[in-house]
C-alpha cells in the first residue's frame, strides 16, 4: 500500500499520520503545494505559490501524472485535492484508486449555521452567500467520489455520513513536563491564534487587561506568526494556556500544550460535551474567560491536577500511532 498526503498539512496532521504509518510499515508520502510559515515536514513541496500561473498549472498536471501511477491511497486534506476544482477526483475513482477526504473546519464550516450556536465567531463577521453556497456544493462534489470523508464531531452536520476520528500528535516529541515555574512564581498565561476572531481573542485579552489592572502578576505571550518550532518552545513555557474560546470544541494547539502537561482553558459547547465527557479542559467562553483565568492564577494546584490529568487523556485519545493505524484499517476498508 502506496499512501500520499497531499496538498495541504493542516496542523501538521498530514505529516503527523505519515511518519506514524511508516513506523508501522507502510509506505506513507507528504506532498504540498506550497510551504507555510509554520514549517511542518514536508516529503516534497512544489512551491507553486512561486511560479507564473500557467507554470504553476502545468507542474500541477505533470504532478497528478506522476502520482497517479504511485500512489494507491489518496489521502487529502481540508477539501483540495490534487487538480483545480477537484477534477482528479471522478479519474482517482474510476481508474480504482483509493480515496480519503479529511475535513478540518473553514473548508466545509458553513458560517450561516454556525451563527446560530452560542458563543460563536460567525456572530460576529459577515457572511458571503456565495461562498456558503460553493462550500456546500464542494462537499457534495468530493463526497461523491470519496471512498471515506473524515471529520471531527463539531463538524459532522456539515458532512453527514463521515466517519469521526480526533486530531493525532507524535507524543515522542511532546515531553511531559507539567507547570514551567513553581507553584509560588509568577505564571506564564500562553495564547496563540491563528485568527483572532476565530479563537476570541478580543475577549482574551480583554480580561488580561481587566486582570493586571486588578494587581494580579503573571505574563502574557501572545503567540502569531511563529515557526512551529518556536511556538512549541513557547509552550514549554507555560504555566496556563487560553485555545478557542469562540467555536466549541479543542483545536490541535490544545492538544500539544495538554501534552505538554499544561492546563488548558477552552470552549467545549454544550451538543459536544457528550463526546467529550474526559476532555480535563477548564469549559471557557467569553463570558467566563476572566473568571476561569483568574481561577488558575489563584489556585497553582488546580493547574498541575489539569495539566496531569490532559497528558493522559492524550495519550489516550490522541496518540498519532493509534490514529495511523486507524486510518490504515480505513483504507484497507475502502
Amino acid at each position: 500500500m502506496r499512501i500520499l498526503h497531499s496538498p495541504i498539512n493542516i496542523a501538521g496532521q498530514a505529516s503527523i499520520i505519515a511518519k506514524a504509518q511508516r513506523e508501522l510499515g507502510v509506505e506513507s508520502d507528504v506532498l504540498v503545494f506550497n510551504q507555510n510559515y509554520l514549517g511542518y515536514y514536508h516529503d516534497i513541496n512544489l512551491s507553486l505559490s512561486e511560479k507564473p500561473l500557467p507554470i504553476a498549472l502545468i507542474v500541477k498536471s505533470l504532478n497528478f501524472i506522476r502520482c497517479f501511477f504511485k500512489y494507491d491511497v489518496f489521502h487529502f486534506h481540508f477539501a483540495r485535492t490534487l487538480l483545480p476544482k477537484n477534477l482528479d477526483l471522478p479519474i482517482l475513482k474510476f481508474f480504482g484508486k483509493k480515496i480519503v477526504m479529511s475535513y478540518y473546519g473553514d473548508d466545509i464550516r458553513q458560517l450561516s449555521i454556525a451563527k446560530k450556536l452560542e458563543h460563536h465567531y460567525a456572530r460576529e463577521i459577515s457572511i458571503d452567500p456565495k461562498l456558503e453556497d460553493r462550500k456546500r456544493k464542494k462537499i457534495r462534489r468530493i463526497n461523491r467520489y470519496a471512498g471515506a470523508t473524515i471529520t471531527g464531531y463539531e463538524l459532522l452536520e456539515f458532512t453527514p455520513g463521515s466517519q469521526i476520528t480526533e486530531l493525532a500528535v507524535d507524543l515522542s516529541k511532546y515531553q511531559f513536563i507539567r507547570l514551567n515555574k513553581g507553584i509560588d512564581s509568577k505564571p506564564n498565561i500562553v495564547h496563540a491564534p491563528t485568527n483572532r476572531i476565530i479563537k476570541g481573542t478580543k475577549y482574551i485579552l480583554n480580561a488580561v487587561e481587566k486582570l493586571k489592572e486588578e494587581g494580579y502578576d503573571f505574563n502574557f505571550i501572545l503567540v502569531e506568526n511563529r515557526s512551529h518550532e518556536e511556538a512549541i518552545a513557547i509552550y514549554k513555557s507555560a504555566d496556563i494556556v487560553v485555545d478557542q474560546i469562540m467555536i466549541g470544541t479543542y483545536g490541535y494547539f490544545a492538544v500539544e500544550c495538554m501534552a505538554l502537561g499544561k492546563p488548558v482553558l477552552c470552549f467545549i459547547r454544550d451538543e459536544m460535551k457528550e463526546h467529550y465527557t474526559d476532555v480535563p479542559l477548564l469549559n471557557t467562553n467569553p463570558d467566563n474567560v476572566y473568571d476561569n483565568i483568574k481561577l488558575l492564577i489563584e489556585n497553582p494546584g488546580m493547574r498541575d491536577e489539569l495539566g496531569i490529568k490532559g497528558r493522559k487523556y492524550v495519550e489516550e485519545v490522541h496518540d498519532s500511532k493509534k490514529i495511523a493505524k486507524e486510518m490504515i484499517e480505513l483504507y484497507e476498508s475502502i
